[in-house]
């Protein structure tokens, strides 16, 4: 019989307790994988969903604010600025690329966004071009004759089941108002995926209040200069104007990163707290079991059972209800993991949910393995120096 046998029967003579030992060290360890995958998740969901043009220009207020709406499509939404906005930048000799942009209200909470067609167009240095997985692009209409026609992001065409020709509307007010459905975006795993697109026009001629505006609002306008040495200039100007300001994705998304920081350092103390809980329930359940076990291993013992031996035994129970537990863990985390991303990104969060296997699951799985042998260590020396006589003589 050899001593890993014999450390799994004694495993199963305690039943209960190595169940429960392995469901906590399940749960300590499903703990801290689920967290580092989410808050991972989380920060390539925004590195994944970050736009490629180099300055927003919106209404004076947070560029905070005014980034996560426009491009990730959270947060509210900011004051609106002039159609003539994206013009004056439209004619700028600096400027390669604008796009207008309004965020309109919802349907089945899919965000509206009102844009051109330069919003899709395959520009060189674009990372990933918006295509068409279905139908075609919505028609550029005239402002006074708008054709209310809708692209839909992948995520919103699967939720809401809407095909290619349907029409829909939100609410009875807007019955007057039915969009057609007349293409549907191919999965970007960005906040595209989440919108529903439609023309100005159609947006203007939809919102009450810019339906009668003799100025057309806008919620920002996408900008890409010529030159990098240009986005100074444009940042600086822009922001001076009395109505606008000029947000740069780049360092909001790095104030998101080091606000992100703050919190995983906080979860690393809390992490660190599980495993310290962790290590001493282990610990405790081995040296109760070896306290229970005196007379059996000094009866192995003096059936020939040498110290070494016995050090092994208990040495390999901690590290196998370590390694079962740590398994469990491993598994339970990513599902939990999975389920915490397909829910924030439900609600609109920027979260990537693929999970791959990496370096991370081998590494978490040896510490566990470690801090088990660490923890049966102590029970294993008091196994180690069970003397035979003492604990053989008549209870």
């Amino acid at each position: 019989m050899t001593l890993l046998t014999i450390a799994w029967r004694d495993l199963q003579g305690r039943f209960v307790t190595s169940l429960l030992t392995t469901i906590a060290i399940g749960l300590g360890v499903g703990l801290i994988v689920a967290t580092v995958l989410l808050t991972g998740g989380i920060k390539e969901g925004f590195i994944e969903g970050a736009t490629e043009y180099s300055l927003i220009v919106g209404a004076k207020g947070s560029p905070t604010q005014l980034v996560l709406n426009v491009v990730f499509r959270m947060d509210a939404a900011p004051p609106n600025i002039p159609f003539a906005t994206y013009q004056q930048l439209q004619r700028d000799p600096r400027v390669e690329v604008a796009v207008p942009v309004a965020m309109g209200d919802a349907y089945e909470g899919f965000r509206y966004v009102a844009t051109t067609e330069a919003y899709f167009a395959p520009f060189p240095w674009r990372r990933r071009a918006l295509a068409l997985s279905a139908g075609r692009p919505f028609r550029s209409d005239a402002p006074a004759r708008p054709a209310y026609e809708a692209v839909l992001g992948a995520d919103v065409a699967r939720r809401t089941r809407l095909a290619l020709g349907d029409r829909f509307y939100d609410g009875e007010d807007m019955a007057e108002y039915p969009l057609t459905v007349v293409g549907v975006l191919r999965a970007a795993g960005t906040a595209d995926d989440r919108a529903i697109f439609i023309s100005l026009p159609s947006y203007w001629q939809m919102n009450e209040l810019a339906r009668t505006a003799a100025v057309k609002p806008l919620t920002a306008v996408l900008v890409r200069p010529k030159r990098l040495s240009d986005l100074p200039a444009l940042h600086r100007g822009w922001n001076l104007e009395p109505e606008t300001q000029a947000a740069l994705p780049s360092v909001v998304l790095l104030n998101i990163f080091n606000l992100l920081g703050l919190v995983q350092e906080v979860l690393a103390v809390v992490l660190g707290v599980v495993v310290v809980v962790v290590a001493l329930y282990l610990f405790v359940t081995m040296y109760n079991a070896a306290w229970e076990r005196r007379r059996e291993i000094a009866t192995m013992r003096a059936l020939g059972a040498r110290r070494v031996t016995i050090l092994a035994i208990v040495l390999l129970e901690s590290c196998a209800i370590a390694a079962l537990g740590g398994l469990a863990g491993i598994l339970g985390g990513h599902g939990a993991a999975y389920l915490g991303a397909h829910l924030l990104a439900g609600r609109g969060g920027p979260v990537s949910p693929a999970f791959a296997l990496s370096a991370l699951q081998p590494l978490i799985f040896a510490a566990v393995v470690v801090l088990g042998a660490l923890a049966g260590l102590l029970p294993a020396v008091l196994a180690y120096r069970t003397e035979v006589a003492e604990n053989l003589a008549a209870l």
